[in-house]
């Protein structure tokens, strides 16, 4: 008999791991698990000085780094420390951006959510759409009990977004690393339950 041939581990890690992630679609996107391909997309969100400043987030100096987040990416989803998305918008090319459920190491029954959406795709609704999908996924097959968020007081864009979701504020507080003023808010899976009646239609 011939001998079965076996995948490379990578690839076979890989299989295995398309296989278990949990890919969601919304009227306008398609959320999956990130790729190597995502790499310049992210280096190119990444160094946008403004969204990065309202994020949160250093400024890369070069794509070794866009190599370090997708490692990272994979790692933390094969610990069950987080799930992050790419997100795909249909006639784009590249992801527009990623949306991210963290789980604490203490309580295993709520998550963090985290979103950065590219420039040119802000406005649009997006970030709402692909974070009440995310939610709708938290609540009804994780089973959560709350979902928090955290923002910067100025990142206007994304304090819309978690009060049109429904998130309630917590508190205020300054981030230590960099003295940044910001704001933490809560949905709990009483409230945000109904996200999934609302899911059918995207927002203008």
């Amino acid at each position: 008999m011939p001998g079965v041939a076996l995948a490379p581990p990578q690839v076979e890690n890989a299989l295995m791991e398309a296989l278990r992630f949990p890919k969601l679609t919304t009227p306008r996107l398609v959320l999956r698990a990130p790729s190597e391909r995502d790499i310049p997309a992210w280096f190119a969100r990444a160094t946008d000085v403004e969204s990065a400043s309202l994020a949160g987030d250093p400024v890369p100096d070069d794509t070794s780094a866009g190599e370090r987040w997708f490692a990272r990416s994979r790692q933390r989803f094969a610990d069950g420390k987080a799930i992050q998305w790419s997100i795909d918008q249909a006639g784009v090319s590249d992801a527009i951006g990623t949306i991210t459920l963290s789980f604490g190491a203490t309580d295993a029954k709520a998550a963090g959510l985290g979103f950065v959406l590219a420039r040119a795709h802000w406005g649009h609704g997006l970030g709402s759409e692909a974070a009440r999908e995310v939610l709708r996924y938290a609540f009804e097959t994780l089973a959560l009990e709350q979902v928090t968020a955290e923002a910067a007081a100025r990142n206007f864009a994304s304090l819309r977004i978690l009060a049109k979701l429904g998130f309630k504020h917590i508190e205020s507080f300054i981030d230590e690393s960099d003295g940044e003023r910001c704001q933490r808010f809560a949905l709990d899976a009483d409230i945000g339950s109904p996200l999934s009646a609302t899911n059918a239609m995207p927002e203008c």
